[in-house]
């Protein structure tokens, strides 16, 4: 059986771009342990701000423990999430009609936190998360590569056409 997918066609490119980034990954480690830390650092009296929190803040929660889940929509509330389901399928429709993409609310909180946790490794582009050599197991298998920048391509937070 002939599997012929992007993945597979692009194989000795993906390696080498990946024999590229770590070379590269070594060469600054080389020269961060070469270089003198009093290039970069100097002692100074830590001064705190003087900024002064002027809002309330929920009390926390008594004998509770809390999931990942629970923080996740500390940060990003259940609004946010159907305000950005409901923007990006309108702006499908409103771009591509023939082809909707159909989005929906788990999705949407999928794809978020996938870019959360994009934000916590260094690869030159995403598609090194879903890739056999660099796969991110907590990403790759929630959302497909492609599912994942079709969203990205339509993430609309307010109509274009309202005034």
């Amino acid at each position: 059986m002939s599997l012929t997918s992007d993945e597979e066609i692009d194989s000795s490119e993906s390696e080498d771009e990946v024999s590229k980034v770590a070379h590269n990954l070594r060469d600054e480690l080389i020269m961060s342990e070469t270089s003198s830390s009093s290039d970069y650092w100097r002692k100074t009296a830590f001064v705190p701000s003087t900024a002064a929190f002027a809002g309330t803040l929920p009390p926390p929660p008594m004998n509770e423990e809390l999931e990942p889940i629970d923080y996740f929509f500390s940060m990003v509330d259940k609004k946010s999430i159907a305000l950005l389901t409901d923007q990006s399928n309108l702006y499908v429709l409103q771009t591509n009609p023939s082809k909707p993409v159909r989005i929906s609310e788990v999705e949407m909180s999928h794809f978020i936190g996938i870019l959360i946790m994009t934000g916590i490794y260094c690869f030159p582009e995403q598609r090194f998360f879903w890739m056999n050599t660099t796969r991110v197991e907590s990403i790759s298998s929630v959302m497909s590569r492609d599912r994942s920048l079709e969203i990205k391509k339509y993430l609309h937070v307010v109509d274009n056409q309202s005034n």
